[in-house]
């Protein structure tokens, strides 16, 4: 060769040293092969392209010099050497993206033959026949074909004009070809050839489907549309849209909205007349492109915000732009902000049609505003526009979510005598969905017939809605009868069938079957969710409660029962399933999933229910050093607080109820319900009639740290007590039966009456009193209050009357039996459980609590009532005035 080479040699260090000195050797045969009375003065760098680029530089013979130069080389070595691995992986790339890909290179090799056979035929070949060879080439990534071709076109005395990096781009453009088209860009520029804004535009797209299968193309795309803008000059134009649109396109792949919004702002100059601007004014389709953006990263309100500013800028939305803005807020509820979009709408006499108002109506049905999307199809027919089967199922799936079964089956009526429109399976499950959630199950069934009935394809998700129905109504053999109905059908069940049904199973107090629906799930190889191993821990948890309240009965004589002190009486479940309900929440650790407060809070439950207050204290130290989602809730604090209860440990229940409001949680009527059962259970009298005292409003309430005082004292104001609290803080006052806590039973007694708890008004009469369904304390403490109301002058008001009290059938409550003494008196008789009715409770203590005794009839057709006569009531009158 008579090339001569000027190499000023480098010390590579490192273990890529040998690889970046053969990278550099091929580079110089490759220059050398093709141009052999070339000189080359170059310095090689440590990095293959760089030293590639340095080359082109530093060519200093003509061969390889300026425009007229008909052998000048085209392309960098990144596209000629063969040896570099990653534009193979690259090209390899392109070409999976590319679904043409077999094609593309049937053309080249087809291309390629035909030029060989021209040359050799001595035909001459025109610039246009060798760029679109060449282009062929470079898109197909054939890197030693193109160096055939540039041997030919030499042969015919062509050059690599414009027009042949033109064509490059427009394959590699036509095929997504980005990595090669990035490589003409810049050997364009090597060449002293600036790229056009048509040739930077086919590039960037070029680019951009590159970047489906590697992400982050769009980064050096949208490097190049800057880096072209910012070296512009007047006159030089700007890169089409379209380019830009592109590189937005995938942005919203990767939901770089920020990005996306910069660049819509460098955009938006153009509309500025006194700042000149080398990027093009945004289009339609660029804002569509932001837009989508926004709604892709959940950003709603933003969407919202371009979207208005669309007018402003001069350029219109279409409904298409609507649709994708609301479609959004459905996403995040924000149905109030949809609706104002309809007026906008309206504002800009932007017709709309049944998509906009379907995604409406699914932005209410998200948020459960039934009412307004039921409003929403009305305004569709006044408007002409008819509902269809969407519209429909969108409406139908408010009423599902708030449990609406009425105006679903309504809604069902319309739509099967709607005009061209006809339910679908998406329509019944809906309605069986909203039955289910309002507790009517034989609906629910009714339609699943009827789905039979229409033959319409039953699928995984309508048996599940049934399967759920059944298991609001505890109809647990209905349950895993459909359950095995669906393998008949060859539809198989999801991982939240099998909750439901473990749910079915588990109302039913079947916790043997849910346990085995759940090892099915395992031998099935199916994934178990948290929500399915809820369903299961829940159903070990209402089973405990169950056989501790049938246990109860076992341990009626004992005054102090396993696990119980100060007398209290512990309700025990002899099964152990509190063990089961731990060993699940260890499985659902060692399977990888982390237990949420549901599933602490239903094992807390069935730890309560065996009488194991510790394991429950120690699952709820366990959600306070957990993560946000196993902070112990509401659920978690309450459940703990009762399993302290019926151990009778209420100094752990009152701390616990401490502990829940320094975190913030406000006791609800359920947490107060429990730590007075908690109190009475361990003979607290005094501390239950605090509580009552503060639940009331008349004692202080000690401030929560978190809401702080004001807070607390209204939230306290707000929980008024109930039947349930009423009856555990008068049963507390009732075990000591001294003076002052009459009193304050009698106290306790008259506020409930006041709050509309108890003796509600509702009766024919003011002298028909339902004292049925109370305990024997209650209606103990009730027969006093309804007598001394006679003595306090009601009959000064209202003509006197028999005074019928109804008991109905009765409610025993078992105590201490330890004597079985008849002649006992009335109090023992309370206490030791020998009158066994209600109305012989009530009538004994009509007749020994009283002085002069009052006494009471039944009546021959109404065994359930007690009657005092008018007589007897003016006899007990005039004694007391006496």
């Amino acid at each position: 060769s008579n090339a001569r080479i000027r190499y000023q040699p480098v010390n590579f260090k490192g273990p890529r040293r040998k690889h970046l000195q053969m990278n550099l050797i091929s580079q110089i045969l490759i220059l050398v092969m093709y141009h052999s009375d070339g000189v080359l003065s170059f310095t090689p760098f440590n990095h293959n392209r760089v030293v590639s680029q340095e080359i082109m530089r530093n060519t200093v013979s003509p061969h390889f010099g300026g425009m007229d130069s008909p052998n000048r080389i085209l392309f960098p070595k990144t596209l000629l050497c063969a040896s570099s691995s990653e534009k193979k992986t690259t090209s390899k790339k392109s070409k999976q993206q590319n679904n043409g890909s077999d094609n593309t290179e049937k053309r080249f090799a087809t291309k390629l033959e035909e030029m060989r056979e021209k040359d050799a035929g001595g035909e001459k070949l025109t610039q246009a026949f060798c760029d679109n060879v060449l282009a062929s080439c470079v898109a197909s990534d054939e890197w030693d074909s193109v160096l055939d071709v540039l041997e030919v076109m030499k042969s015919q005395g062509l050059a690599q004009e414009r027009s042949s990096y033109r064509a490059c781009l427009q394959e590699c453009f036509e095929t997504g070809n980005g990595a090669s088209a990035r490589e003409i860009l810049n050997a364009m520029r090597h060449a002293d050839v600036e790229p056009e804004p048509i040739d930077i535009s086919l590039g960037v797209v070029a680019m951009c489907k590159n970047d489906k299968t590697e992400p982050g193309w769009w980064r050096r795309a949208l490097g190049i549309l800057k880096t072209t803008a910012d070296n512009a000059k007047e006159g030089s134009g700007v890169v089409p849209v379209d380019a830009y649109d592109a590189v937005l396109t995938c942005m919203a792949n990767q939901r770089q909205w920020k990005d996306a919004s910069r660049l819509l702002n460098l955009m938006e100059q153009g509309f500025n007349p006194d700042k000149t601007s080398f990027h093009p004014t945004p289009v339609l389709s660029t804002y569509h492109a932001v837009v989508e953006n926004c709604v892709a990263a959940n950003q709603a309100e933003q969407a919202v915000q371009v979207l208005l500013s669309m007018n402003g800028k001069g350029v219109q939305p279409n409904v298409y732009t609507f649709e994708l803005v609301i479609g959004a807020l459905s996403k995040k509820q924000l149905w109030r902000r949809a609706l104002q979009l309809l007026d906008v709408m309206d504002d800009l006499n932007i017709p709309q049609t049944v998509v906009t108002y379907n995604t409406v109506i699914s932005a209410c049905a998200r948020a459960k505003e039934v009412g307004t999307a039921k409003s929403l199809l009305i305004k569709m027919r006044k408007r002409g526009i008819q509902p269809n089967v969407i519209s429909f199922n969108s409406l139908m799936n408010a009423c599902a979510g708030a449990g609406r079964w009425k105006d679903a089956l309504s809604l069902l009526k319309q739509c099967s005598n709607e005009p061209g429109v006809e339910p679908d399976i998406i329509t019944y499950t809906s309605a069986i969905r909203a039955c289910a959630r309002g507790g009517n199950t034989r609906r629910a069934l009714s339609l699943l017939d009827v789905v039979k009935e229409k033959e319409l394809p039953l699928d995984v998700y309508c048996y599940t809605a049934v399967i759920d129905a059944c298991a609001k109504a505890k109809m647990w053999r209905r349950a895993l009868g459909l359950l095995d109905e669906m393998r008949q059908n060859n539809i198989q069940p999801n991982d939240f069938t099998y909750s439901v049904a473990i749910s079915a199973c588990g109302n039913g107090g079947q916790w043997s079957r849910a346990l085995e629906l759940l090892y099915q799930m395992k031998e099935k190889g199916m994934k178990i969710n948290v929500i399915t191993y809820n369903a299961a821990i829940t159903a070990l948890s209402k089973a405990s409660r169950q056989n501790a309240k049938q246990s109860s009965k076992l341990y009626a004589s004992k005054r102090i029962g396993p696990g119980g002190k100060n007398g209290s009486r512990v309700d025990v479940d002899e099964e152990q399933l509190w063990v089961r309900a731990l060993e699940l929440l260890e499985q659902m650790k060692a399977d990888g999933l982390e237990p949420d407060g549901f599933s602490y809070s239903a094992a807390i439950g069935a730890c309560g229910a065996g009488g194991r207050w510790k394991e429950a204290l120690e699952l709820i130290k366990i959600m306070q050093f957990g993560g946000p989602r196993t902070r112990p809730n509401k659920i978690a604090y309450t459940s703990a607080i009762s399993a302290c209860g019926r151990a009778g440990e209420w100094e752990h229940a009152m701390k616990l109820f401490s502990d829940m409001k320094n975190q913030g949680l406000q006791p609800d009527l359920v947490a107060y319900n429990a730590l007075v059962s908690a109190l009475r259970v361990s003979d607290m009298a005094d501390m239950a009639f605090d509580v009552w005292e503060e639940m009331c409003g008349k004692k202080p309430t000690k401030p929560n740290p978190v809401q702080g005082r004001r807070a607390s004292a209204k939230a306290s104001a707000s929980m008024s007590p109930d039947i349930i609290t009423l009856t555990n803080v008068i049963e507390a006052l009732d075990h000591n039966e001294d003076r002052d806590n009459i009193d304050r039973i009698d106290q306790v007694f008259a506020e409930a009456v006041e709050r509309g708890i108890i003796l509600r008004a509702g009766l024919d009469s003011s002298y028909e009193v339902d004292l049925s369904g109370m305990s024997f304390p209650v209606a103990r403490a009730a027969c006093r209050h309804i007598i001394n109301q006679f003595k306090n002058g009601k009959e000064s008001k209202d003509p006197l009357h028999d005074l019928m009290l109804i008991t109905g059938v009765g409610k025993s409550h078992m105590y201490d039996n330890h004597r079985q003494n008849s002649e006992i008196n009335v109090k023992d008789k309370y206490r030791m459980g020998a009158t066994g009715a209600l109305r012989e409770h009530v009538r004994a203590i009509l007749r020994d609590e009283f002085e002069p005794k009052i006494f009471s009839t039944v009546p021959e057709r109404a065994q359930g009532t007690v009657c005092v006569k008018k007589d007897m009531l003016q006899k007990w009158i005039a004694a007391q005035r006496e």
